[in-house]
């Protein structure tokens, strides 16, 4: 979600890659809706495992998962400034997929602030 919303910016001047630790083989149908409700595509979007990435250097680096950054277990990658965001997993013991769906649009609507932060506050001001 994080990924696609800064790509939503459409702003040539940034590179955004998008990984996973253990990335599922698909994008969640309920994320697609919850984000197109927001005005932004996720069809093609596809998961992709850090290691692809693992020898690149990067400006930022973005994780979002469980836990505090401390208690992520992240490989070594080159990255000058990092952010986490910290969401539990809209999956994970929920009873019901409107539970789910109501879990989604949560964490939408929260990476949607802070992306916008993140983009305007601070991408903008290093890169105009």
């Amino acid at each position: 979600m994080a990924e696609a919303i800064l790509r939503n910016y459409n702003d040539d001047n940034i590179r955004i890659y998008s990984a996973g630790l253990d990335p599922v083989d698909h994008v969640s149908s309920i994320a697609m809706e919850v984000m197109g409700e927001a005005g932004i595509n996720l069809e093609q979007s596809v998961p992709h495992s850090f290691s692809e990435y693992a020898d690149m250097d990067f400006d930022y680096l973005i994780t979002v998962g469980e836990g505090t950054t401390e208690e992520l277990k992240i490989p070594k990658v080159n990255y000058k400034r990092k952010l986490h965001l910290g969401f539990k997993s809209p999956y994970k013991g929920a009873k019901s997929q409107e539970e789910i769906r109501e879990r989604c649009c949560a964490v939408r609507d929260e990476l949607l602030s802070e992306m916008d932060y993140f983009y305007h506050r601070i991408l903008k001001k290093r890169h105009p």
